[in-house]
């Protein structure tokens, strides 16, 4: 470091030192010149021809310099030209006007001339500037042509065996065995292409800064219980052998019991992708004097040391092949790394090279003075909306009374399958279609309940919600907007518009169901106490 400082002084003090020779060289060119015209000149402009060496000197090494010539100059002039000769004192009026006049020229043309090199060098740092943004706006078009392209091939793949599976339900639609098949490829790939979908929109709420912790005192431990819970699965699917390190005494963070737990399970689902069958994937939990550290060590196919920083970007994967082998949309790590950052933490990638492995560590400060309390690694809990398979019961599909409800949705086949689960819960349902259908129908039907899509065609159903809530007839109908837009924007504007209850697609059966009955049962205890 020692030997990097002294050749960076030696290089200023030799590039300055050049620079400012140009004032003394031509300085004394400038000298020579003028004595070679002292026949003819005498006494008069004794200045005249230093204006030269200070223009120069101001054009080729910069404003210092050309001051420092205009002082040389000065000196110059007094000594040689100016009588009384080999002396610097200037005794004469016009001498003492041309003096002046001198450094006032030169000072402003210094001026000038910096002033024009700061403003070269801006249009040159400008267009450096651009050539780079060009480059990242190519970069960033070719990554977006890469994630579409990535995107298609893997909504493509659980799309095909759906629609396969579709074709052999045509085939043998009597066969209890077929139709068992058909119902688990579906419902896996189904899983599949939400897991996509909930990528794309955990990785959109990071970009905008839309995630937020619960965060509380937590036992670290429990989260890593989660996750492993999360991915034990995986594990087993590829005969993988897992082992786990993990104290005996609590590991007190301050931090989010269901993220923590989501970035562990990321991490251990991306060795476990990466890594072959029969291979090997350890998980260590450590405490330092103020750190706590989860290191996640396995056999995979490892990666470029010079990749470290690089496969946390989003869309990014370790095997960029076209053979797709391992699948995904690369946003797994993206989002650890962000939750990571989420907690004061930090995230490390480290490999030998491909072939030998990787080694992903998690870095959290420790709760430094922990509030012990026996309800503390267990004060949050974990809902799932989605992938629940567990048989619904007729007799709490059933509501207490008989409901009207009209379901509005521009996907008739959608609308359709909806309409027969909630008929076979015992609800007398209507199906619209657009908005002017929606409206016609509401008047006509007169429901308790409207499930409605916001995209429809001609009206859309903000525009639906708001004229149903101008007629007296449906001041109180409940509302519900079950829409694929799930933005706070996109909730803020259905509740504007009149909606009772904001959901985004796609949603299980039973969970909407509970919301249909919860809003029923409001109604009730409503109704009651107003007649009481």
């Amino acid at each position: 470091m020692t030997l990097a400082l002294n050749n960076g002084v030696t290089h200023y003090w030799t590039l300055n030192i050049g620079r400012y020779s140009i004032a003394v060289i031509s300085t004394a060119v400038v000298i020579w010149f003028r004595s070679l015209l002292q026949p003819w000149l005498n006494e008069e402009c004794p200045f005249s021809l230093f204006y030269l060496s200070v223009l120069l000197t101001a054009w080729v090494a910069g404003s210092g310099p050309a001051v420092f010539a205009i002082v040389l100059g000065t000196f110059a002039a007094a000594h040689f030209f100016v009588p009384p000769a080999s002396s610097l004192l200037i005794d004469g009026v016009p001498e003492l006007v041309q003096l002046l006049i001198y450094m006032i020229v030169n000072c402003v043309a210094v001026l000038l001339f910096d002033r024009a090199e700061r403003q070269r060098r801006i249009a040159v740092n400008r267009a450096s500037e651009n050539i780079r943004l060009g480059a990242d706006l190519q970069e960033a078009d070719k990554r977006k042509d890469e994630f579409l392209a990535l995107l298609a091939h893997e909504l493509r793949n659980p799309l095909a065996p759906i629609r396969s599976s579709m074709a052999l339900l045509e085939r043998n639609e009597t066969s209890p065995d077929t139709v068992r098949r058909v119902r688990e490829i579906v419902g896996r790939q189904t899983q599949h292409l939400i897991r996509i979908t909930d990528d794309l929109l955990e990785v959109s709420r990071f970009c905008r800064g839309h995630i937020e912790l619960v965060v509380g005192q937590i036992d670290l431990r429990v989260s890593i219980h989660d996750a492993i819970e999360m991915v034990e699965s995986a594990f087993a699917e590829k005969s993988q052998r897992f082992q786990s390190l993990i104290p005996d005494t609590p590991v007190w963070v301050d931090g989010d019991r269901v993220r923590l737990a989501q970035l562990t399970a990321n991490l251990l689902g991306n060795a476990s992708k990466y890594t072959p069958k029969s291979g090997r994937i350890r998980l260590v939990l450590e405490k330092h004097e103020d750190t706590a550290t989860i290191a996640i060590i396995d056999t995979g196919i490892g990666f470029s040391p010079d990749h470290g920083e690089r496969i946390f970007e989003p869309f990014v994967q370790i095997d960029a092949s076209r053979t797709r082998e391992y699948g995904g949309l690369g946003v797994g790590l993206t989002i650890a790394k962000r939750l990571v950052d989420l907690h004061q933490g930090s995230l490390t990638a480290e490999s030998r090279g491909p072939g030998l492995g990787s080694c992903f560590t998690v870095t959290l400060p420790l709760l430094e003075y922990p509030v012990l309390d026996e309800s503390t690694s267990d004060s949050f809990s974990v809902y799932q909306d989605f992938g629940s398979d567990a048989p619904i019961e007729p007799d709490s599909m059933a509501p207490i009374s008989t409901c009207r409800l009209l379901l509005v949705d521009d996907n008739h086949d959608a609308s359709m399958i909806l309409g027969d689960l909630f008929e076979a819960s015992g609800y007398d349902v209507r199906l619209a279609h657009d908005g002017m259908e929606a409206i016609s129908k509401a008047h006509e039907f007169d429901p308790a309940v409207i499930i409605m899509d916001i995209g429809l065609p001609g009206m859309d159903g903000y525009e639906v919600a708001r004229q149903l809530r101008r007629s007296r007839q449906h001041s109180t109908t409940k509302l519900i907007a079950l829409t694929g837009w799930g933005s706070q924007q996109d909730r803020e504007l259905a509740a504007q518009a009149g909606f009772d209850l904001h959901l985004v697609k796609p949603i299980a059966f039973r969970p909407l169901l509970k919301h249909v009955e919860e809003m029923q049962a409001r109604d009730r205890e409503t109704a009651s106490c107003v007649s009481g």
